[in-house]
């Protein structure tokens, strides 16, 4: 398993399973699509296949499989979303039931590994149901999580967990583990530079999902607000159908303005529009751009509750102009 750009956390967990020291609770905290779950995954081999894991044997196929019997992907388990209720919608699995399941001994050796992905979208209430367990776990039991922020999480659990943060790959990199997978160097140099090294998000891209038509209208959004052409940047973000897609949008132009302010303190970029972001840098002084950042954060709160999408997008059009 190549494990790019994440040399670094591999030598500090290699250390930890070599000592006999690996923490029974690990919290690996990285932006989503820089390699939680990959991580996650060669946790899971160290505590089941080795101190040195070999990629190869039956375990370790099967853990890259997600087809290890001993290794639980919670929110996977539970349908894709957290929920405390016995069953959910369309009888989903419960994270209660799920939780029953911690009792039952491991199928194929001494370790069982629960991995909560995402577990800053747990609400206070589940994240408290774990407490007990990760406090006193019994000793077959071994626990993963992985989050984008760790804000949400309680500090109790905190606490408990060991925090380990999942570095980005470089775009270097990034291209490379395109370019072995298949992509032509042209295109894997060009997705990479794009998505400033992602690559969760590039093999979305390239599988035909991700999220490139959200990446898109939020560049054709802040180019419309770098023209201070208010009504076309208004019919832009108005495009979503629903409210998660404009919270998707809105999380990209999030990303957009923050190059803008970095660019005129000097920094680096890294969003999916840099040229965007270099335009808006142009045209607004810093403090502008915090006005957008502030007025882009509070509507982004507010796309939980039924909200009227083109009636939202004329208002953040309004102060972002």
């Amino acid at each position: 398993m190549r494990l790019y750009g994440k040399d670094r956390l591999k030598q500090r967990l290699d250390n930890y399973a070599a000592a006999n020291r690996l923490p029974h609770a690990i919290l690996l905290c990285g932006e989503r699509g820089t390699g939680r779950r990959v991580m996650a995954r060669y946790i899971a081999k160290l505590f089941l296949c080795g101190k040195s894991p070999c990629g190869t044997c039956p375990t370790c196929t099967k853990i890259d499989a997600d087809a290890h019997p001993d290794i639980i992907f919670v929110k996977r388990e539970c349908g894709g979303k957290y929920n405390l209720d016995e069953t959910g919608k369309g009888g989903l699995v419960s994270m209660r039931r799920v939780m029953e399941s911690i009792v039952v001994k491991p199928n194929d050796g001494d370790i069982k590994i629960y991995v909560f992905e995402d577990a800053d979208e747990m609400s206070v209430q589940l994240q408290n149901t774990l407490l007990k367990i990760i406090e006193e776990p019994a000793p077959f039991l071994r626990f993963v999580f992985t989050c984008e922020s760790t804000d949400p999480i309680i500090e109790t659990i905190r606490s408990r967990v060991t925090d380990l943060d999942v570095p980005k790959s470089s775009v270097q990199e990034c291209a490379q583990c395109l370019i072995e997978q298949g992509t032509p160097a042209d295109k894997a140099n060009e997705l990479a530079d794009a998505l400033s090294g992602n690559i969760g998000k590039c093999l979305d891209v390239l599988s035909g999902g991700g999220d490139t038509p959200f990446m898109d209208c939020a560049g054709r959004a802040a180019a419309a607000i770098a023209d201070k052409d208010g009504f076309t940047a208004a019919a832009v973000l108005a495009e979503q159908s629903g409210r998660a897609e404009f919270s998707a949008v809105l999380g990209y132009l999030t990303e957009i303005l923050r190059d803008a302010l970095s660019c005129r303190c000097g920094g680096e970029l890294s969003s999916c529009a840099k040229q965007q972001a270099k335009r808006l840098a142009e045209v607004y002084s810093e403090e502008r751009l915090l006005d957008m950042l502030d007025a882009v954060f509070k509507v982004t709160a507010d796309t939980g509750f039924n909200i009227n999408m083109a009636l939202t997008a004329s208002y953040l059009t309004s102060k972002l102009i």
